[in-house]
């Protein structure tokens, strides 16, 4: 085994560079050391933390505390707490939070499978739906989409894109919106009321924000790091490339029907569960105005 001080500093590193992940990886099967030192089972406790595994943190911040270890000045961000006391009173705060989301979410992902799948948008009122300005039709908006586009998109992405989605990508191939917001699904006060996209990626790879486009799915999961979960679809409305609105075929395979989630790359990739399937989650999309 490598020299414990080399081991701590490696994940010091990591923390410090936000590689959670990593640290938490370095550290497993490390227990006799976590148990014995004070400064192991801090940081386990804190990449388990940033890892959004709050409610499992506070066992390590406490065993911290127990054997000594009080004041901690090493962590890269100003704004973290200084003291492992405080550490402990964030992570008994955000424990049941999580597991509360954690359980929701679950829930909703189980019971989704057997719901309907709505395709048809002869019913949908696209009335001051899309945006269709200079801007959007420059990056946006692609030409007819034809069957040869989406199946050439969808080889490329690895992904059988949702029969809603193909529907309403022929009937408008991409472009920023009008409607922006969707309520969270889970209404907490401690919760985000809701969220904004600014726009629904097309099938046209000329255009710069399309699935394939020089800022589509590949883009992001490459170069910034996002989980390979699925397909971009678009970004949010003020949080630009920070927060990202997936489609998401971790629980249904490349060729399952999708759900729609919300991930925040500045809070460490945490995910939110938004709609049981693209076609929801457009629907449920409401302008400015109707919320607010």
């Amino acid at each position: 085994m490598e020299n414990l001080s080399i081991v701590l500093d490696k994940v010091r590193k990591y923390n410090n560079q936000g590689n959670y992940a990593k640290a938490i990886e370095a550290l497993d099967g490390m227990r006799d050391e976590i148990a014995a030192n004070p400064y192991f089972s801090f940081h386990y406790g804190f990449a388990l933390h940033e890892c959004h595994m709050e409610h499992k943190a506070i066992e390590y911040f406490k065993k911290a505390k127990e054997m000594g270890l009080e004041e901690i000045d090493e962590l890269p961000n100003t704004f973290y707490p200084k003291s492992v006391t405080k550490w402990i009173e964030r992570a008994e705060k955000w424990a049941p939070r999580r597991i509360e989301k954690n359980g929701f979410e679950a829930e909703r992902r189980a019971k989704r499978m057997s719901a309907a799948k709505e395709m048809n948008w002869e019913d949908f009122d696209f009335e001051d739906f899309w945006d269709d300005s200079d801007f959007s039709y420059n990056r946006f908006w692609g030409g007819a989409a034809t069957d040869n586009d989406i199946a050439k998109a969808e080889h490329t992405l690895g992904y059988k894109l949702p029969d809603s989605y193909k529907g309403l990508i022929k009937r408008h191939n991409g472009g920023l919106l009008q409607r922006n917001f969707f309520e969270n699904p889970l209404q907490r006060d401690w919760a985000q009321e809701t969220f904004a996209i600014e726009s629904i990626h097309g099938v046209d790879s000329e255009k710069m924000y399309s699935l394939c486009g020089e800022s589509g799915t590949k883009f992001w999961i490459n170069e910034w790091g996002y989980p390979d979960i699925g397909v971009v679809i678009g970004e949010d409305l003020y949080a630009q490339a920070h927060c990202l609105f997936f489609l998401d075929y971790s629980d249904c395979g490349p060729e399952g029907e999708p759900c729609v989630v919300y991930i925040n790359q500045e809070s460490n990739y945490e995910m939110t569960y938004l709609a049981d399937n693209f076609a929801s989650f457009i629907r449920g999309l409401t302008s400015e105005e109707e919320e607010f």
